[in-house]
């Protein structure tokens, strides 16, 4: 009787341990999205509308339209994108038929290929990148949520 009282009250206690931890860790996570990176591995492919609130890392295949609000997206080495995104700021190293809207910036490095229109006040085309399509760095054109607003004011 002693020896399973003992056993009880061990795997009580554990269970009540891990438990708080957790939903201890769960309650901040939200809080740190802002820093955290999602990544959409090589192996996933992904049909439709994709909308988020925080970062993006793709590795595989995205087809369809891509809303990152404030955040950053990036196209990793291994990603094939056929799709239009809209976001932060945009690194293209992987492949992307698409129009790109950067609010703050896009870049396309050594290793991106880009078939598409780019809007965004800053671009940047590193040596060795692949781009087919036009660019437009109007930085009121990247920014049409606060466009309006702007626009109003002054009327």
């Amino acid at each position: 009787m002693f020896d399973k009282t003992k056993k009880e009250s061990d795997k009580p206690s554990a269970p009540k341990a891990a438990a708080p931890a957790p939903s201890s860790s769960s309650k901040p996570a939200p809080a740190s999205n802002s820093g955290q990176t999602t990544t959409i591995g090589s192996s996933i492919k992904l049909n439709g509308e994709l909308n988020g609130d925080e970062d993006l890392l793709i590795q595989g295949q995205v087809e369809g339209n891509i809303y990152l609000k404030e955040y950053n997206l990036t196209i990793g080495e291994q990603g094939v994108i056929k799709a239009n995104a809209f976001a932060r700021t945009i690194t293209v190293r992987g492949q992307l038929t698409g129009d790109l809207n950067g609010v703050e910036k896009v870049t396309i490095t050594s290793t991106g290929k880009v078939r598409g229109n780019i809007v965004s006040p800053k671009v940047i085309l590193e040596e060795g990148a692949s781009f087919k399509g036009s660019i437009d760095m109007d930085a009121k054109a990247a920014k049409p949520a606060s466009q309006p607003a702007a626009s109003a004011k002054t009327a």
